[in-house]
């Protein structure tokens, strides 16, 4: 009986691998914007080069938010499968406190050092993604929200680049004037799994050899 048990979990534990090596991360709709000079998050006075994003001068980004396409409950950046996300912070170049978090999971700041990041298991569907911004006193001026109507706050934006299936560049404006989109900057990446289910399998397979041998002896 345990025996079959222990089958079942490495069977579960397989099938969780595949599908976290199967997903993917998407863009749909957005305005095309090309990132002008003035978009540096990679700036050293504000994060660590040596994992600067690989987006800057003259690349086009997807844009949603104030002056851009809306959120609109059909739009965004949507996963395929069930997954650990990790939320890391690029850079800034903002004087204002920015927060990058999913609700209730986890949370970076733009004040955190480059390389800070976040960790949360997210459902296959619009990525839990969300930028707040912050007046001198700490007070919340308000939200944009990935793939939800409505920010609390209108002069907010937000804008995604594709590095390939598995990460995605997330840029956030925070309505101070201008529009570059590097007030702060986090890389979203689907955490890859462990194959240890894989592993498990194999070893408890060869087990159900062994019995099977020592039973016909």
């Amino acid at each position: 009986m345990k025996f079959r048990v222990a089958i079942s979990a490495a069977i579960a534990s397989v099938m969780m691998v595949s599908a976290a090596a199967a997903a993917s991360l998407s863009i749909s709709g957005g305005t095309s914007f090309v990132l002008g000079s003035g978009s540096d998050p990679h700036d050293p006075t504000y994060g660590d080069p040596s994992i600067a994003p690989s987006v800057g001068n003259g690349d086009s980004v997807l844009a949603f938010g104030d002056g851009f396409t809306n959120f609109d409950g059909s739009n965004g950046l949507s996963l395929s499968e069930n997954s650990i996300i990790q939320v890391t912070f690029l850079g800034k170049e903002a004087n204002a406190t920015n927060v990058a978090m999913n609700y209730g999971t986890g949370s970076i700041s733009n004040n955190d050092l480059a390389g800070s990041f976040f960790r949360t298991n997210d459902d296959p569907d619009w990525v839990a993604l969300v930028f707040e911004t912050f007046d001198k006193n700490g007070g919340s001026l308000g939200t944009i929200e990935n793939n939800t109507a409505g920010q609390t706050y209108a002069g907010l934006s937000m804008a995604f680049f594709q590095e390939d299936s598995k990460n995605v560049i997330a840029f956030f404006g925070d309505g101070r004037g201008d529009t570059d989109f590097d007030d702060m900057v986090v890389r979203i990446s689907i955490v890859p799994l462990p194959a240890g289910g894989v592993l498990l399998l194999t070893a408890l397979g060869g087990f159900a050899v062994a019995r099977r041998k020592k039973k016909a002896a």
